[in-house]
């Protein structure tokens, strides 16, 4: 009997596979304290006014969501100085990826880029059978932008970069954003993933606002994910040039966000103190992070995301101290997926689980 065919590039994609869940861990631990800092999450969570919304948008559940999210747009066009028709939303900024594959991909086009960087990024784009062509991180685990430069040839459709990067929390100075978008050739579309942007903003005043520059080949990527602490709602927005907007929208899902989602995402937005206790706490955390694992002589990457990352050596040194933290109720993530298994993520949480991260790290050391 024929079998229904599966294209090889979904073949070859292998399924994400989810570890224990946390309360099971915690039960097969018999933790009595925790700090899971292994997702990159906002532990301060969302604006108390985010949960108002959302019970609020409870009544509209039987209406489908406003299929342009014109409020939202022109929320988030407000914040950032431009008009709404420089913003397009969807299912997370992830999503907003894929359907730049999908709008500006042909033929042999290629994407460029790093090695070490989001896993989202290639997965993706094998799912849309674009080729990936991967330099590797230049020194300090930083996107390598002379490389780049040196890498682009006429297969090149896009350059793809995470500013700062996840999962080493390197960031791309301006000069450098300047010096990549000015060397590049105008036809080729330069994606600045700044998931991060709340973050480090207030970490460096070196850090660029890649819409800002306005330049006609940019789209920016950013997330409700992050600082805003709606993960779970999953919204994220490009701004960019208009007629590069234009052509994302053309192949998003009609009604992304949800109406739940889009009420959450306007709520966060109207609640800036909220965000600035975040931020604050983001850089406390880091500094005593960094101060902690610089007393223990550990080998780490200043980070301008809301984590850090931490280079053991070899894979058996950091598999192990990912395990000796999680016998002390604080959970990280060894890094095998971005293909850096000597190297583990720490993301900051509460001032609590900043606390027990520390103590952990002083009791291993």
């Amino acid at each position: 009997m024929a079998m229904v065919h599966i294209p090889q590039n979904i073949e070859d994609l292998v399924s994400y596979k989810p570890g224990k869940p946390v309360k099971q861990i915690i039960e097969e631990y018999g933790l009595t304290e925790t700090a899971i800092l292994w997702n990159n999450e906002n532990n301060l969570g969302a604006s108390p006014k985010v949960a108002a919304a959302i019970s609020a948008a409870t009544d509209r559940l039987h209406l489908y969501p406003d299929p342009s999210a014109s409020e939202l747009c022109s929320a988030i066009a407000q914040l950032n100085g431009c008009n709404p028709e420089h913003v397009t939303v969807d299912n997370g900024s992830e999503s907003v990826f894929d359907c730049m594959l999908r709008a500006f991909f042909e033929g042999e086009d290629e994407l460029l880029t790093c090695k070490g960087t989001f896993v989202a990024v290639y997965i993706w784009a094998k799912s849309n059978k674009v080729p990936v062509k991967k330099i590797a991180l230049g020194s300090g685990y930083r996107f390598d932008i002379n490389g780049l430069i040196a890498s682009v040839t006429p297969k090149t459709k896009a350059i793809y970069v995470a500013n700062p990067n996840n999962p080493t929390g390197a960031m791309i100075s301006r000069a450098d954003l300047e010096q990549l978008i000015e060397a590049v050739p105008e036809h080729v579309l330069i994606i600045v993933d700044e998931a991060y942007y709340e973050y480090a903003k207030a970490l460096s005043p070196e850090y660029p606002d890649s819409f800002s520059l306005r330049a006609e080949n940019v789209i920016t990527l950013r997330t409700f994910s992050k600082a805003y602490g709606i993960a779970g709602m999953r919204v994220g927005y490009a701004l960019g040039p208009t007629h590069l907007i234009e052509a994302i929208r053309k192949v998003r899902m009609t009604f992304a966000p949800s109406s739940i989602a889009q009420s959450a995402a306007l709520a966060a937005l109207s609640d800036p103190e909220h965000l600035a206790r975040t931020v604050a706490l983001n850089t406390a955390a880091l500094k005593s992070f960094t101060l902690a694992l610089h007393d223990a002589e550990y080998h780490y990457v200043p980070s301008y995301g809301n984590f850090i990352m931490i280079d053991l050596g070899s894979e058996e040194a950091a598999g192990q101290f990912v395990q000796n933290l999680l016998d002390r109720g604080v959970f990280i993530r060894q890094l095998k997926a971005f293909g850096l298994p000597h190297c583990v993520r720490v993301s900051t949480g509460t001032e609590a689980e900043n606390e027990l991260f520390i103590q952990g790290l002083n009791a291993i050391s």
